[in-house]
Order: structure tokens, then C-alpha cells, then sequence
């Protein structure tokens, strides 16, 4: 069970992050504790730069690699 779960939340990365970003915003707006709005900037740049590296947007520099070779 827990195996699927962590299968899930690796398979949806960005997603799992935005939606905690999404539930910190929504705490910070609750209680106004500034720790919340930090950790969710924090949170917000994690989840961009790991949808950044993701290997979907390396398939054109694979393309070329294999092109050339």
C-alpha cells in the first residue's frame, strides 16, 4: 500500500508539490503566520525546477545526440 502511494507521488512530482504549495497558501491565508507563506515560496520554486529537469523537455537534445552520432 504504501509502495503504490510512493509510486504515485514520485510519478506525479509536480503535482504532489503544487497542491502542498496550494494547501500552505491556503494555511498562511487561515492563520497569517508568515512561516507558512516561506515555506511555500520555497515549496513553489522546488516544484518549478524539478519540472524543469524533467526529462520530457531533454527529447530534442536526445534527438540530436542520436542524429549525429
Amino acid at each position: 500500500m504504501i509502495s503504490a502511494i510512493w509510486k504515485l507521488i514520485v510519478k506525479y512530482e509536480f503535482l504532489v508539490l503544487v497542491a502542498i504549495a496550494v494547501g500552505l497558501a491556503i494555511a498562511h491565508e487561515i492563520t497569517d503566520d508568515a512561516t507558512y507563506a516561506s515555506i511555500m515560496g520555497l515549496i513553489t520554486i522546488v516544484a518549478i525546477t524539478r519540472l524543469a529537469m524533467h526529462p520530457m523537455w531533454k527529447k530534442d537534445e536526445q534527438g540530436e545526440e542520436k542524429a549525429t552520432d
